[in-house]
C-alpha cells in the first residue's frame, strides 16, 4: 500500500485539477472504482466527499467500520478514537499514517487504513467540495488475483503457463497444480520452468510474489 500511495497521489492531484477546471468528477471516478483499494475523499472537516465502490463494499460488509454524521468511524470506541486521530493527522498535521483495525473474527486479518493529506494545486478550485485528504482502505482477506489472460499478455505466457503461475501463487504444490489442470507432472514441471524463464524468476516463491504484484491493484470484475 505504501508503494502504491505516490501513484495514487498523482491521480488525486489530477482530479483536483479537473475539478478546478469545472470538469465533472465522474470523468475519473471510474478509474478509482476499478481499484481493489477502498478510496475515500475527505473535505476540510473530515467528512467524506466521495467513496469508490470498494470502500462502499468494505464498509457495508465490515463489522468494524461505519459512516456516521461525523464521517468515517469504527464500532469499537478505542478504534473510533484512533480513526479520528488518523484523519486529524492528515488534515491538520499534514502527515501520512497507517492504522490497523482488528476484526472480530479470529480468522480474518485486520483492515488497513492509510490517511494522507492532499497538497493544494497551484490553481485553487472554486468549488466548496474540495478534497483535503484521502483514506485508502485495504481488506487483506478480500484481494483480487490477476487473470490468466492478464498474465499471458504481461509476460507472453501461454494460457497453461499463466494458469500454472496462478496455481503457484495460490500456494498449490506442483502435483496439486498438475491434477487441477489435468496434465502429467512432467508437463506441469515443464510449464513451470517456462513460466520461470519468461517472468525472470527462479523459484516458486519468487514467481508467486510476482503474480501477487501484477495488476492486483485492479479489480477483476
Amino acid at each position: 500500500m505504501r508503494a502504491l500511495v505516490p501513484h495514487l497521489d498523482r491521480a488525486l492531484r489530477l482530479q483536483m485539477r479537473l475539478i478546478s477546471a469545472d470538469v465533472r468528477a465522474d470523468l475519473v471516478s471510474g478509474a478509482f472504482d476499478s481499484l481493489t483499494l477502498g478510496v475515500i475523499f475527505l473535505d476540510r472537516s473530515g467528512l467524506p466527499l466521495w467513496l469508490n465502490k470498494r470502500a462502499q463494499e468494505i464498509i457495508r460488509h465490515s463489522n468494524v467500520l461505519q459512516l456516521s454524521s461525523t464521517g468515517l468511524t469504527a464500532h469499537r470506541q478505542s478504534d473510533a478514537q484512533s480513526v479520528r486521530e488518523l484523519v486529524k493527522g492528515a488534515l491538520v498535521g499534514g502527515t501520512q499514517d497507517l492504522l490497523a483495525i482488528r476484526r472480530d473474527a479470529d480468522d480474518l486479518r485486520p483492515l488497513l487504513l492509510i490517511a494522507l493529506p492532499l497538497k493544494p494545486t497551484s490553481v485553487q478550485p472554486t468549488s466548496e467540495q474540495i478534497a483535503y485528504g484521502v483514506i485508502f482502505i485495504s481488506d487483506l482477506d478480500r484481494t483480487d488475483s490477476p487473470t490468466a489472460e492478464s498474465l499471458r499478455r504481461a509476460f507472453k505466457l501461454t494460457n497453461r503457463e499463466a494458469q500454472m503461475a496462478i496455481a503457484v501463487a495460490h500456494g498449490q504444490g506442483l502435483q496439486a497444480a498438475a491434477d487441477m489442470m489435468g496434465v502429467a507432472l512432467t508437463t506441469a514441471r515443464t510449464q513451470l520452468q517456462q513460466a520461470f524463464a519468461k517472468t525472470g524468476t527462479r523459484h516458486q516463491a519468487e514467481l508467486a510474489a510476482l503474480v501477487h504484484r501484477t495488476l492486483t491493484q485492479i479489480r477483476s470484475n
